[in-house]
């Protein structure tokens, strides 16, 4: 699933190439990515220019004139193209936008991404925003650290309740860890406050990095213009089973924690 990397990626790309753009037609060619809580139908967006794109968590936000807006989650194996051939994947696209100068299209493979379409004013009761936490890059060190000392669950799965922290999955948590050098399965009473602030400063730089080499096309992410990310090249620990740590050569281990696989070095993580 693209994370906050990836999908700030895409937001970037979407805006430099759509912003200022009127809407000529929306429609849904299947309407079970529809999401259901939408308030407005496709055709409401007939005629509305795309002012802003954001991202809030791995959420993409469009925000139209007239007080509309569009939430779209990529899920697994969505994605939102701009100007691309259609006719090369007619079967998975299942939303398209036409636009005065370009057309969006949504694609998606399993079908599990969502689209909503709803009121500007209505996005802060949108059911999935709505439950959102901070973005980290939002809070400072010791408010981070005060929120994660508050949850007894162990610490890599604490970055990945989107309730808590907002846009981290799999591979930025397993790689942020890495960097701060915590192993994962601690809780937070036996990490202290100097260390979680550390993890902070370890969150940041590696989403940093991250959108800067525009995320890591490890399974089906591209961006925007259906160009793979480059993070993937400088991966550490994610997906490295029985490698060389990078820091000491010892083989990263991988073990399931809450149902998810997880990377680290059993010597550099403490």
């Amino acid at each position: 699933m693209p994370e906050l990397p990836e999908v700030e990626t895409i937001a970037r790309d979407l805006a430099s190439a759509l912003i200022g753009q009127k809407v000529l037609k929306a429609e849904f060619l299947n309407t079970a990515i529809r999401e259901n809580c939408y308030t407005r139908e496709e055709t409401d967006l007939n005629g509305k220019t795309i002012n802003r794109i954001s991202r809030r968590g791995k959420n993409l936000i469009f925000h139209f004139s007239e007080n509309l807006a569009m939430v779209c989650h990529l899920k697994m194996t969505g994605r939102l193209l701009v100007d691309s051939d259609r006719s090369r994947d007619n079967k998975h696209l299942h939303f398209f936008m036409r636009l005065d100068k370009s057309d969006l299209s949504f694609y998606d493979v399993r079908k599990f991404g969502r689209i909503c379409i709803t009121a500007e004013s209505e996005l802060n009761q949108h059911p999935r925003l709505s439950k959102l936490g901070p973005e980290p890059f939002d809070i400072t060190p010791a408010e981070f650290t005060d929120i994660v000392k508050r949850r007894s669950k162990s610490i890599k799965l604490i970055l990945l309740d989107q309730e808590i922290l907002a846009g981290l999955g799999n591979i930025y948590a397993d790689e942020s860890l890495y960097s701060a050098g915590i192993r994962p399965t601690l809780k937070p009473y036996r990490i202290s406050r100097a260390r979680l602030e550390i993890l902070h400063g370890s969150i940041i730089e590696v989403l940093d990095v991250a959108i800067g080499n525009r995320g890591s096309s490890v399974d089906d992410y591209l961006d925007g213009f259906g160009q793979a990310g480059n993070f993937q090249n400088l991966i550490k620990v994610y997906g490295k089973t029985d490698q060389a740590c990078p820091g000491c050569e010892t083989p990263i281990k991988r073990i399931i924690l809450g149902g998810r696989s997880t990377h680290y070095c059993m010597k550099c993580q403490k």
